[in-house]
């Protein structure tokens, strides 16, 4: 349990901080979201060896008893979900304190970008009205937040499945 405990907080300490130093390097500017995007979901990947950290930590102090896959599956979800929760208040508080014209600013350069694509007209407004629903959906912040917990749950997911295929104790 102290291995779910400290790795999940790892990572979402480890994803709070990559993504507030983003914040900070990039600033709030449009020209960055790009690059914010990238940078995000690095430190999304890197930030999920957590997972695999913990899961091995969780085996090395039960040693000489066998871990299963579910028992190693178990540990990572519980990783990943600790992380995801942390992550998932600090984008609503970023959302809220921090940077509260990030979405309209998100929407506006996307809408931006759209239009001046050069694309057919027919594909533009196909695209505008995706952005529409896209702006419904990301203008409440604790849904955004949900969102972004739910994506950092997913890769915490794959990263989990992964580590107890390799690191569980094979049956002799």
């Amino acid at each position: 349990m102290s291995s779910i405990i400290r790795f999940g907080s790892l990572y979402g300490l480890a994803l709070v901080i990559g993504f507030y130093a983003s914040h900070l390097a990039l600033g709030t500017t449009p020209d960055y979201f790009t690059m914010g995007e990238m940078v995000g979901y690095s430190v999304m990947f890197i930030s999920s060896l957590a997972v695999i950290m913990g899961i091995k930590d969780y085996k090395q102090k039960r040693s000489p008893a066998p871990l299963g896959f579910m028992g190693a599956l178990g540990v990572g979800l519980g990783i990943s979900l600790i992380a995801a929760h942390i992550f998932a208040l600090y984008n609503w508080f970023y959302l809220v304190f921090i940077n509260p014209t990030f979405t309209d600013s998100h929407i506006r350069h996307s809408k931006h970008k759209i239009i001046s694509s050069g694309l057919e007209p027919r594909v533009i407004e196909q695209q505008l009205a995706k952005l529409a629903d896209y702006a419904d959906l990301v203008s409440n912040n604790f849904t955004q937040s949900m969102v972004m917990f739910a994506t950092v749950f997913v890769i915490g997911l794959l990263f989990s499945v992964v580590s107890a295929l390799a690191l569980r104790t094979h049956r002799k």
